[in-house]
């Protein structure tokens, strides 16, 4: 038997003997308010408003270009309609025509 089984064969025994009550030096739910605490999200840091500030702006800067392509869309969709409802697209090519 390797060295890992006669450790574990010991350990399982000991836990075997060992009472099923609670430790009564542990306070009622320390257990939960340690778990709490290690899922915890610290909201101090050095970093932490910066950080929110930045997500801020990082939405803030998004909407404008959402805004900003929105509208080159539509006056670039109005333009095509005009100029080629006016037969101005060729106005280059007769312009340098040398024919």
């Amino acid at each position: 038997m390797s060295q890992f089984d006669q450790q574990w064969q010991k350990l399982t025994a000991l836990a075997r003997q060992a009472p099923a009550e609670h430790d009564p030096a542990l306070p009622p739910g320390f257990a939960t308010r340690i778990a709490a605490r290690a899922v915890a999200v610290p909201s101090a840091g050095p970093w932490f408003n910066f950080e929110r500030l930045a997500l801020r702006g990082l939405l803030a800067a998004a909407a404008c270009c959402a805004a900003a392509i929105a509208y080159n869309f539509v006056e670039l969709s109005s333009d095509q309609t005009d100029i080629y409802a006016t037969g101005t697209a060729d106005a280059v090519i007769d312009l340098l025509d040398i024919s």
